[in-house]
């Protein structure tokens, strides 16, 4: 498929078909597809020319498309960082070759505190499943980076606004003058 035709100057420029050929890599993306996927689906060179037919797409969009692009990134950012945070907030198990990890924490005993015997008359020993941090962890990730995502598209890391003033000799002696008009008001 041709993407472009060189014009006078040597530049490649858009075709209609190129045109068609962002406009479904953009389709593609904001049905949740890679830029990976999206580069192999419509047979692109790698992801970078996969991201870039997206970009121009999204360029291509009147202003209100892209505000209601940017809408629908949000809203998609808001429902991983809900499944992340699921994620984060579930206990898991440690497994290891299909099997759950326990140890050992004691023996059973009864309400009394008597070791309690199993029928051939051995203790009956307790264990407790042991937990899996790493899915949590990979979930807390997930979030920043889903964060600091939001945060880009919002605005919300902008640099603060501050507002510099030069004091002069002129603005300290002219506040003198005035805190010793007050002070001299206050002997009065």
């Amino acid at each position: 498929m041709t993407t472009g035709t060189r014009d006078g100057k040597g530049r490649f420029s858009r075709t209609v078909d190129t045109a068609r050929r962002d406009a479904a890599a953009a389709a593609l993306r904001a049905r949740g597809r890679t830029f990976d996927q999206i580069a192999a689906e419509l047979r692109f060179s790698g992801r970078a020319k996969a991201y870039e037919a997206v970009q121009r797409a999204y360029a291509d969009i009147p202003y209100e498309g892209v505000e209601e692009a940017r809408r629908l990134d949000l809203e998609r950012i808001d429902r991983l960082i809900e499944y992340c945070t699921a994620v984060m907030e579930r206990e898991h198990l440690t497994v290891n070759n299909g099997k759950v990890i326990r140890h050992f924490v004691g023996l059973e005993t009864d309400a009394d505190g008597i070791e309690r015997l199993d029928p051939d008359g051995k203790p009956i020993p307790v264990f407790e499943d042991v937990l899996d941090d790493g899915p949590g962890m990979t979930a807390v990730r997930e979030i920043r980076g889903l964060l600091e995502r939001r945060a880009k598209m919002t605005g919300y890391d902008a640099p603060a606004r501050s507002r510099v003033e030069f004091v002069t000799e002129d603005v300290i002696e002219a506040e003198i003058r005035k805190l010793e008009a007050q002070i001299g008001q206050a002997k009065d």
